[in-house]
């Protein structure tokens, strides 16, 4: 194999996962165009890959369009956290309890890069709409998910998130990072971390983290959203940090998630 076959390879290949990451967003299916426009890639060679990645079952056609596949799901699943005695199976029973207790949504995350990972998410009827979806991200600074755990994290993860820019979303969002360090102070001080509307308007949520017991370092946080309340989130925030020390003393040691989280950022 020549030096010029393996660059064309790598290059291929490379298109193939772009190709992959152009398909996340709210919407399930896609066409060609749009794809090719996503991955920045001719039209000519979205449709050649498409056609490889049908073929290996990552994507399939549905009149004309594209969507991920079962076997992208099944791979997904895979990951550290969801395998079974995996963090998610070990969490969902506690954020079945929540649940019920709050009326609220409760999310799992983890942090990946300088973002929120949702693992999992769960409700009841009454719950408040929350446009979440497993599997999609949200920046950390204004996610009481991302506070939470940026306050339990090492300092030189932390200085390298916030070097990245604080982008605004709504007028309650913290862009400066004076005022996200006096969030995840008073994070550490009450033990859950909040953010009300920082997002999106008529969301407020509090979260908190699940941490390694030898370090202290978040391997991964749960929260509840609701709409804006004080006086219930107040009473969310203990029952989180009963159901956060549970979990925290049923996560595996040093060498299992915090390992694992840190290869993800």
């Amino acid at each position: 194999m020549t030096a010029d076959t393996r660059s064309t390879q790598r290059t291929s290949s490379g298109r193939a996962l772009t190709l992959l990451d152009a398909f996340a967003g709210p919407r399930s299916l896609l066409g060609v165009s749009e794809l090719a426009a996503r991955a920045d890639v001719p039209k000519s060679t979205a449709h050649r890959l498409l056609a490889t990645l049908v073929e290996s079952g990552y994507v399939r056609r549905v009149d004309g369009r594209y969507c991920l596949a079962e076997h992208a799901f099944a791979l997904g699943n895979t990951l550290w956290a969801c395998r079974p005695g995996g963090l998610r199976e070990r969490a969902v029973p506690f954020m079945m309890e929540l649940s019920q207790q709050t009326q609220g949504t409760v999310h799992l995350a983890i942090l990946d890069g300088g973002g929120v990972l949702y693992l999992e998410k769960l409700f009841v009827h009454a719950a408040t709409p929350c446009p979440t979806v497993v599997g999609s991200r949200r920046p950390a600074h204004c996610t009481a998910l991302g506070k939470a755990m940026l306050a339990h994290s090492e300092e030189a993860h932390l200085a390298r998130f916030v070097s990245g820019g604080l982008p605004r979303f709504t007028l309650h969002t913290r862009v400066t990072i004076d005022a996200l360090n006096r969030d995840l102070d008073q994070a550490r001080q009450d033990r859950v971390a909040v953010e009300s509307e920082e997002y999106r308007m008529g969301l407020t949520c509090v979260a908190a983290p699940i941490v390694d017991r030898e370090t202290g370092i978040a391997v991964a946080a749960l929260s509840v959203s609701t709409t804006p309340d004080r006086v219930r989130l107040r009473r969310f925030g203990s029952e989180l940090v009963r159901a956060a020390d549970a979990l925290t003393k049923r996560v595996p040691d040093r060498a299992g998630y915090v390992e694992a989280g840190r290869a993800l950022r």
